[in-house]
């Protein structure tokens, strides 16, 4: 099979134009503006900031500075120094097809010379290139040292962030998500595990391979397949459910519905399920696990409809409803924030 030589690269300090194309590899060294579309059939090196309408990256994108644009499409990789704000649809993982269909190359007529549309997009040696070789960092991923903010979010792999996850709806993670927070107005559905160093607040649904939450977890509904950790406390309207594994919270359990889990539930103080609570037959629900006993009745209470089977601590207490839990978290945080307030009132009059 006969090979033709890549283009060579395209090179420039810097890039401000209305469109721009190029259906090999482009490095830039310095800022790039486009006012409308940039499209790059290989790979996109930034050494700043990227700001456009859409971008379409058949290859890796690697931008060192921020990213400001309405969609961004990347076929492989992205990686970031800054920021990344998407206003529309950040999706990686995009074929060349689907990319072509996108930008409605598959309609134009072949060019005098027969060369076919996917011409337009990449030169065949990137093609050839990319088939056969591993993509380095793993396909589809997204790295970023800031924070990533999108409207919708489609990423064939994993996305790890140093700082906040504000998307408004996950439609597929197809790997692990890990942020120092996360944020989601609607669904977040990530095939592995959710990572969060701080809260996570979903106001739809949360479908994940498993959770850890360093903060508090508060959501619409829950479904892991594997366990659900919260070290604050969990809350939830919907469905809290771990298929596999056991959900473990350190402080109180919250839901209108149910909870589910196929091994333990257990919480730091108490845990109430207005529809019911189950879990593994050879397993147990425990609460009050930070409390002494004798603050069960009123800190550890374990409620349901009825009695749950394989309770093992706190104490059984019919028919409380999630407002009770909130009610008492909000006293609590009264009282947290009047001592505050007290103590540093005191340290100002010892100055």
């Amino acid at each position: 099979m006969p090979t033709t030589n890549a283009p060579a690269p395209y090179q420039t300090k810097r890039l401000k134009r209305k469109q721009f194309s190029s259906t090999g590899d482009v490095h830039i060294q310095g800022d790039v503006q486009i006012s409308t579309q940039l499209l790059v059939g290989g790979d996109l090196l930034v050494d700043g900031d990227l700001e456009a309408e859409e971008v379409f990256c058949l290859g890796k994108l690697t931008v060192t500075g921020d990213i400001h644009v309405q969609s961004l499409y990347v076929g492989q990789t992205l990686d970031c120094g800054g920021d990344i704000e998407v206003e529309f649809l950040l999706k990686t993982g995009c074929s060349a097809d689907w990319m072509a269909r996108m930008l409605e190359l598959d309609q134009a007529k072949p060019a005098k010379d027969g060369s076919t549309y996917m011409d337009k997009l990449v030169h065949p040696a990137i093609l050839q290139r990319d088939s056969h070789h591993e993509i380095f960092g793993g396909y589809g991923d997204i790295q970023a040292l800031g924070f990533l903010a999108c409207d919708v979010l489609d990423c064939h792999g994993t996305v790890q962030l140093d700082d906040v996850f504000d998307v408004v709806e996950v439609q597929y993670i197809g790997g692990q998500l890990s942020a120092s927070e996360i944020l989601v107005a609607g669904d977040c559905n990530c095939k592995g595990e959710v990572f969060s160093e701080t809260d996570i607040t979903i106001a739809g649904s949360l479908f994940a391979g498993a959770v850890i939450c360093q903060g508090n977890l508060d959501a619409g509904a829950v479904y892991s397949h594997g366990d659900i950790e919260a070290w604050g406390f969990m809350r939830a309207s919907g469905e809290i459910s771990s298929l596999n594994g056991e959900i473990h919270s350190g402080r109180w359990i919250a839901t209108k519905a149910t909870i589910f889990a196929a091994k333990y539930i257990k919480a730091g103080e108490s845990v109430v399920a207005e529809k019911g609570i189950n879990c593994g037959d050879d397993y147990g629900i425990l609460a009050g696990t930070t409390l002494a006993r004798s603050d069960w009745a009123k800190h550890a209470m374990v409620s349901a409809p009825t009695a749950p089977a394989h309770l093992l601590s706190g104490q059984f207490i019919a028919g409380k409803k999630r407002s009770h839990i909130d009610a008492l978290e909000k006293k609590r945080d009264t009282e947290l924030d009047w001592e505050i307030q007290r103590r540093l009132k005191h340290e100002a009059e010892q100055e």
